[in-house]
């Protein structure tokens, strides 16, 4: 059995991620920029000493796609340190801030 990535355990930000990794640098900030905003909407822990953290730590040692972005990586932990609460309550933002820059659903992207 392949072992799967924390995001692919949930239809929807595998989705979400899929488009994600193929959009420009630029689009990808702007998506990152939009989901640290609203982030402090669902998150149920102290957001700013969580980005506090995550700022301290060079994503650039990290290997994978999205810490080559300082921003994207930074929204990116943010979500995943999220409980499934919050994830869920988050979901609906993700979809609009996707549409508002590519105006592609990111739920309905592969299907």
């Amino acid at each position: 059995m392949k072992n799967l990535r924390w995001y692919d355990k949930d239809k929807y930000l595998s989705a979400f991620m899929t488009l994600l990794q193929g959009l420009s640098e630029d689009i990808q900030s702007k998506v990152a920029v939009d989901i640290m905003l609203y982030v402090p909407k669902v998150i149920e822990k102290d957001f700013s000493k969580f980005i506090k953290i995550v700022a301290e730590h060079d994503p650039r040692q990290y290997q994978r796609w999205y810490d080559k972005n300082p921003h994207l990586h930074t929204a990116i932990e943010s979500i995943r340190n999220m409980n499934q609460s919050e994830r869920e309550k988050l979901i609906g933002a993700i979809s609009d801030i996707i549409i508002k820059y590519t105006n592609q659903d990111p739920f309905k992207f592969g299907k």
